[in-house]
């Protein structure tokens, strides 16, 4: 009986190659993505439900827990500089942020689950991704008042920003001999490091009533994703929906190349204007995307598509080094926009190339569409 099975087998695979190759118009991705369904189930490939556990347990996971560590780095480094405000102290505890920020954008496409709303207590991480600006005005009247750092544009990582880059070291370590000031950072910090524990706490796979049980068993009882589809859908959502805030905010906004600007440039719409990590951000944004690929998402995308991931791997490459290439030539993204905004106009074309390839082939190839999710907030 065991001889059978193996010729059973080829003829099933060759049966299902026959409807894929043939029988599906290139305009039917859904069905496409059926056919192809049933041959990894059937074959026990790298199926959904393999990917979204890889993507959980060597992504998201190791991701928060650094972006946790980094915060608990961050907030030793402002115990040590509110003790003692000094030039050393100042730049220690400056580093560190710019650890934990940089370690944020790694991570900032992943904004569903426990980064979202009704999970996200504390709102958002960073004030830029909902709420840019910051409300420096509404801060400083905050520490006046000895107020806590709660609401809109007050909070956040870029809060914390605003209060240790805004000024050159010999203003911010006068600044700080404020104890309202102090009390302020230490508190905003307190909120980012309560803010990654919880993203942890939610993703913890020691208890089964995590969100990580919720996204690894989509289609097998999951409360927020009924079909293994709206899993994949919510991971494809977000690559698109974070191009477009690349694009659209991050990029475009501030540089005056959005349509809705006219031409328009403002560069106080700058990511990080204070500490001027607008570029390295954006790489950081990148190497994201090409993490997500490396833990599993590639392979994924590569039994569906032979073409796909070769380009999609190049032209985050470009990107990356057309983002680099801006960064050598201006130093800043203000200085950029200010004197080579052509050069920015190039950096946002390779973006948009890359925002043009998610959205048509990959989306297509993996059979989906571009917001239908069982948990896309809508």
């Amino acid at each position: 009986m065991k001889v059978m099975q193996i010729p059973s087998k080829i003829f099933i695979l060759g049966f299902y190659l026959l409807l894929y190759n043939c029988g599906i118009p290139s305009d039917k991705p859904s069905e496409k993505a059926q056919i192809l369904g049933l041959v990894d189930t059937y074959l026990k490939t790298y199926t959904t439900s393999s990917l979204l556990t890889d993507i959980s347990n060597n992504l998201i996971i190791p991701k928060y827990q650094n972006l946790d560590n980094k915060i608990s780095a961050l907030q030793t480094a402002a115990t040590t500089y509110t003790t003692t405000p000094d030039t050393t102290n100042l730049n220690l505890v400056r580093n560190a942020w710019i650890e934990a920020d940089l370690a944020y954008k790694q991570i900032e496409w992943a904004y569903f689950g426990p980064a979202y709303i009704p999970y996200n207590v504390y709102l958002y991480l960073d004030s830029f991704s909902r709420a840019f600006p910051i409300d420096p005005t509404a801060i400083e009247a905050k520490i006046t008042s000895n107020l806590a750092p709660n609401g809109l544009k007050v909070d956040g990582l870029d809060s914390v920003e605003y209060l240790l880059f805004k000024d050159n070291v010999t203003t911010t370590n006068t600044a700080f001999a404020d104890t309202n000031r102090r009390t302020y950072l230490t508190k905003l910090i307190q909120d980012l490091k309560t803010q990654t524990s919880l993203l942890l706490f939610h993703w913890d796979k020691s208890r089964t009533s995590s969100f990580y049980y919720s996204f690894t068993n989509a289609g097998k009882g999951s409360r927020d994703y009924p079909n293994t589809k709206d899993g994949l859908t919510e991971l494809t959502n977000q690559m698109v929906f974070f191009c477009n805030t690349i694009v659209d905010i991050k990029i475009a906004e501030p540089s005056g190349l959005r349509a809705t600007n006219l031409g328009v440039k403002d560069i106080t719409k700058v990511e990080t204007p204070y500490a001027n990590l607008s570029l390295d951000s954006l790489l950081q944004n990148l190497q994201g995307l090409s993490d997500l690929g490396d833990v599993g998402f590639y392979k994924f995308l590569s039994l569906r598509s032979e073409t796909v991931v070769p380009r999609l791997k190049e032209q985050i490459k470009v990107t990356s080094a057309s983002v680099t290439s801006v960064k050598t030539k201006y130093g800043t993204f203000q200085n950029a926009i200010t004197t080579g905004n052509n050069d920015v106009e190039l950096m946002l074309t390779e973006f948009k190339k890359l925002r043009v390839l998610i959205t048509t082939e990959v989306i297509s190839s993996l059979g989906g569409t571009i917001g239908v999710s069982s948990n896309d907030g809508d």
